[in-house]
């Protein structure tokens, strides 16, 4: 398991192997070991945490630092176990109606928070086909060993990458929206700080992802925040909040979708999964 990647596909079938064999309360237990030996040894992972923590008010030592690693394993186990048995995976849910009201296709507004990827799929059933917009970094073996635990509901859900050029992602876009189907894209993290959008977020000012407002204004589609929190032991809480863009501008819309996230995340604040520094970021740079 790596903290910038999903780690390796030996690791992976070891853990996945123990998981056949002994169980989830098992994997649980043995990811804690993980999660304090990666705690040790992954001093620049902590450097970038350590401005986050800042922001929220709080020290970040080394307990606080272990327990936010043994979070992420968790969503990167709980990965696998969505395709493998998701039946061993419970779901509650906050304001189903904003979610549901994207019959008619939309935009999600993923972060990275908890375990998006977990619950993608259980989201599945209840909405049109849903494209999520990404750059595969995963290992090619890891993407390969997680393509083996294909799922009976799985083709609804496809990812439309970013790796393969922008051209082919925005027609991709545009085609599904104009099928009424939905888009989920990460809204926290900027590769390119040309498309990103400035907001104020636990007192700094950050860059966003421009791209899924300036896509909702486009087409005229609702936006959903969504976030998946992990509630204890493979328990997660779905949270919804729908966006009205009518009647404001871009930058309003991104500010309100960013107060949303800060409220999460200084709710759940060991449950954000953005491993370098944040705020790193000057106005005018």
């Amino acid at each position: 398991m790596g903290v910038k990647q999903y780690g390796n596909a030996i690791g992976h079938k070891i853990i996945l192997k123990i998981y056949d064999i002994f169980g989830y309360r098992f994997v649980s237990f043995i990811l804690c070991f993980v999660s304090f030996y990666y705690a040790l040894f992954t001093p620049s992972v902590r450097k970038s945490l350590e401005s986050y923590y800042e922001h929220l008010g709080k020290k970040l030592t080394f307990l606080a630092y272990f327990l936010h690693i043994n979070k992420f394993a968790h969503s990167i186990f709980d990965r696998f176990v969505s395709r493998m048995k998701p039946q061993e995976l419970s779901f509650e849910r906050e304001n189903t109606e904003a979610f549901m009201g994207l019959q008619d296709g939309g935009i999600v507004l993923l972060s990275h928070i908890g375990g998006w990827a977990t619950a993608a799929y259980s989201l599945q059933a209840e909405i049109p086909p849903m494209h999520i917009v990404m750059k595969e970094t995963q290992q090619d073996k890891v993407k390969r060993l997680e393509q083996e635990k294909k799922r009976h509901n799985e083709s609804g859900v496809k990812v439309i990458d970013l790796s393969e050029g922008a051209i082919a992602a925005n027609i991709q876009i545009a085609n599904a929206l104009m099928n009424k189907e939905v888009i989920a894209m990460m809204t926290d993290r900027v590769i390119d700080e040309n498309k990103g959008i400035e907001v104020k977020f636990l007192g700094s000012i950050v860059l966003i992802n421009r791209n899924p407002f300036e896509i909702a204004y486009r087409f005229k589609k609702k936006l959903v925040a969504t976030f998946v929190i992990n509630t204890g032991l493979a328990k997660y809480k779905l949270i919804f909040r729908e966006i009205d863009v009518y009647g404001k501008t871009l930058e309003e819309v991104a500010q309100e979708y960013t107060d949303i996230l800060e409220q999460i995340v200084q709710k759940y604040p060991n449950q954000w999964y953005n491993f370098f520094n944040f705020f790193n970021y000057s106005r005018g740079k």
